[in-house]
């Protein structure tokens, strides 16, 4: 547990570096996150954005691992419900997959 605070701290002391080295001009990341320029501003140097802004900050500077996080969550998913017995046969699986690809 303590390395995923510490590793949040890092990130929060890293932060600007990470919107200076991003893609991404300011302007865009502000709204994104819907927030004033001011607001921003003022958060990037407290460091008081809150959990909610830094996983929309972290998804936009962060592109390849926000991606490889949805996919481990689905496969989680996709385990469980192996596991429980939500599952489909192959055969219907296809069929509904060409129906869809028909329309």
């Amino acid at each position: 547990m303590l390395d995923v605070v510490l590793n949040y701290k890092n990130l929060q002391e890293n932060l600007n570096k990470y919107i200076e080295e991003s893609i991404y001009k300011k302007e865009h990341l502000i709204k994104e996150l819907g927030i004033s320029r001011a607001t921003f501003y003022n958060k990037l140097k407290k460091r008081s954005f809150s959990v909610p802004e830094m996983v929309t900050l972290s998804t936009l500077l962060f592109p390849e691992e926000a991606k490889a996080f949805e996919i481990k969550q689905a496969l989680e998913r996709s385990r469980k419900d192996s596991a429980a017995g939500r599952v489909l046969e192959h055969k219907s699986v296809i069929t509904n997959a060409r129906k869809r690809i028909s329309m």
